[in-house]
């Protein structure tokens, strides 16, 4: 009897199924009817037992192999894809970065241009203050020099009135 049992990638590891061949192949109490034949076909049987262990190994070597390759094929696709992303991050931060920066700028341009405003209507005013000053003052001394003049005018009409006031005594 030829045991043609195959492994089925569902079924249970090649190990187990070693294991149970094995066993299947040498059965202690069972009479051999010529221990000649039954050693030939236990040998054939052992021997096609050992031929599909092997292909079923072979099978699930192959099989490991193709899942290692598409790990490593997954892995490179991941790993290119969190740079790739990471790089798109990077650049979106930094384009958000220059336009928070080209908006801080414009901000601060705005601002200094009111304080420039400010300033100049400040000068203006300053300068508008002093010259209304300088009138004031010239005003002042027009005014001194008015009084001054006026004064110089009466004092020799007194002097003669003094003088006139003294000379009929």
């Amino acid at each position: 009897m030829v045991n043609t049992q195959k492994t089925s990638l569902a079924g249970p590891s090649p190990s187990l199924n070693t294991v149970g061949l094995m066993k299947k192949l040498v059965r202690p109490g069972l009479p051999a009817a010529s221990p000649l034949k039954d050693n030939h076909s236990n040998l054939k049987e052992a021997a096609l037992a050992v031929q599909q262990i092997r292909l079923s190994v072979q099978k699930e070597l192959e099989m490991a192999r193709k899942t290692r390759a598409d790990a490593q094929r997954y892995q490179q696709e991941t790993a290119t894809k969190a740079r790739s992303e990471a790089q798109q991050l990077i650049l979106h931060a930094r384009l958000a970065t220059q336009r928070e920066i080209e908006e801080l700028i414009r901000q601060s341009s705005e601002e200094i241009q009111k304080l420039l405003a400010d300033i100049r209507v400040i000068r203006i005013t300053a300068q508008e203050e002093l010259a209304a000053q300088r009138k004031f003052t010239d005003a002042a001394k027009i005014t001194s020099l008015s009084m001054n003049i006026q004064d110089e005018i009466e004092r020799p009409d007194r002097k003669k009135g003094k003088q006139l006031v003294g000379a009929n005594s």
